[in-house]
């Protein structure tokens, strides 16, 4: 069947329903990236410099329930009803967070937003095939990737622009006003009935494990004990254990059942993920907080420099994007080199303060994702049983979204351990940002060698031989 054109979308019926889809997408993509700019401005307002990375933490927690839910929730109850029901947490949560005095309804607020976008994104997915031809989907699925690069570049202007003083709060007075529209718009352009061909259960087992886990891993930033911390840190790693076998063995599963088997390729592709995600996060959670600290730049500035990993990572994806699939190894080994080099160099150019030294850095670890990232989740699925593949295909975001939070957790216990707990100061926070790269390098070299091993086993079915 022949992909469809432009204009066979932009039609009366079909162009109300991708801009819905679209707006859908960007409740996250830009909610995400504006409150990564805003928190030094809302730590200094509400206080909890202590739980600087739990907000990050909180909300993708949210999201990873959210969008375990979505499927299933969509099948019991319809789309249209689904996507209403989705949208009133995110309406909550930003209500919450803009009129939260202190951190603990902040907190609430972003895990309320999380569930709601989560599932939202889970559901717009869900969209896509309820509500458009197949022939439709490619130019669907380009117009959600823009998105997010719309995303990238204006997340950090919205940030910016509202972070003096506690201005902050119009922002998610303006997220909550976007979520109804969007659910406001739902009734209107979306029929009632559509759902997925079939029921997708809650894996509530795994779920409640990984929960106990983050939870886990956030309470490891607080406690005043070195030793409890690593305590914690290592119940952590217990229950992500727990939660992969348990998962396996369940009837409903979040993960494709060969990811628990550590010699499996599609299992070193999810660990390249999972690591090289909770290896970089330090940058984007705490590098808006130093580049205003320690180099004086406004928090429109400071966001753009953030912003530029991202930005990396859309440019590098588009050079690479179209190489056929006998290039996938190089890609893949080439990429995890570079954001392993992106890892490293941060190690020197945070403190040196050298903006365009980190400027390049930020740059490069975020190109060595668009590098990679494209062809290493294509391969990951080749790897998988035809049986397994959809939930394998589910099951990227969530591992990617769990690296993040687990990762901005252990950030947080690193940064507290430097003394940001009682507030940024030039001293700590350039210290932070050296120390948060040194222990990131053995985490990132663990996803190297885990793409490394994915990109040299031969596919299923393939004649090519291994390291080709």
């Amino acid at each position: 069947m022949a992909e469809a054109r432009w204009k066979d979308l932009f039609t009366l019926e079909l162009l109300p329903r991708a801009v819905l889809v679209c707006f859908g997408i960007w409740l996250n993509a830009a909610d995400s990236l504006v409150t990564t700019t805003i928190m030094p401005s809302v730590v200094r307002a509400i206080g909890g410099y202590a739980y600087f990375a739990w907000p990050v933490a909180t909300y993708l927690l949210g999201s990873i329930l959210g969008g375990a839910c979505a499927g299933h929730f969509a099948h019991a109850r319809g789309l249209r009803t689904a996507l209403i029901a989705a949208s009133l947490p995110y309406i909550f949560g930003c209500l919450l967070s803009a009129f939260a005095g202190s951190m603990a309804p902040f907190l609430l607020g972003r895990f309320m937003q999380g569930i709601g976008s989560g599932a939202v994104v889970g559901l717009c997915y869900v969209a896509v095939n309820a509500l458009f031809a197949k022939p439709l989907y490619g130019r669907l699925f380009g117009l959600l990737a823009g998105v997010w690069g719309i995303a990238t570049l204006f997340g950090p202007l919205l940030g910016g622009l509202f972070a003096a003083g506690r201005q902050w709060q119009i922002l998610f007075f303006a997220f909550a006003v976007q979520g109804a529209i969007f659910a406001a718009a739902i009734p209107l352009l979306v029929p009632r009935g559509p759902a997925p061909p079939e029921e997708s259960a809650v894996p509530l087992r795994t779920l409640g494990l990984l929960g106990v886990a983050i939870v886990a891993n956030l309470a490891a930033e607080i406690v005043a004990s070195i030793a409890a911390a690593v305590g914690l840190l290592v119940l952590t790693g217990l229950f992500l254990v727990f939660a992969l076998r348990a998962d396996a063995k369940a009837a409903a599963h979040l993960f494709p059942r060969s990811i628990a088997r550590r010699g499996d390729p599609a299992a070193q592709g999810y660990a390249a993920i999972f690591l090289l995600n909770a290896s970089t996060v330090g940058f984007g959670l705490y590098g808006a907080a130093i580049l205003q600290t320690a180099y004086g730049l406004s928090p429109l500035f400071a966001g753009y420099i953030v912003g530029l990993e991202a930005m990396g990572w859309t440019v590098a994806a588009l050079v690479v994007a179209g190489r056929p699939q006998a290039a996938e190894p190089f890609w893949i080994r080439a990429g995890a080199t570079v954001a392993l080099a992106g890892v490293v160099s941060l190690i020197f150019t945070l403190p040196s303060l050298s903006l365009p030294a980190v400027a390049i850095s930020a740059t490069t670890m975020g190109a060595g994702f668009g590098f990679f990232y494209a062809f290493l989740t294509r391969r990951l699925q080749e790897f998988l049983p035809p049986p397994d593949r959809t939930v394998g295909a589910s099951a990227i975001p969530c591992v990617q979204m769990l690296g993040t939070a687990i990762g901005s957790a252990v950030c947080g216990v690193i940064a507290n351990g430097l003394g940001v707990g009682s507030g940024f100061t030039r001293a700590n926070v350039l210290s932070v940002g050296m120390w948060l790269f040194i222990c990131a390098v053995p985490v990132a070299l663990l996803g190297w060698f885990s793409a490394i091993r994915i990109s040299r086993g031969a596919l299923p079915g393939s004649a090519a031989t291994p390291g080709s």
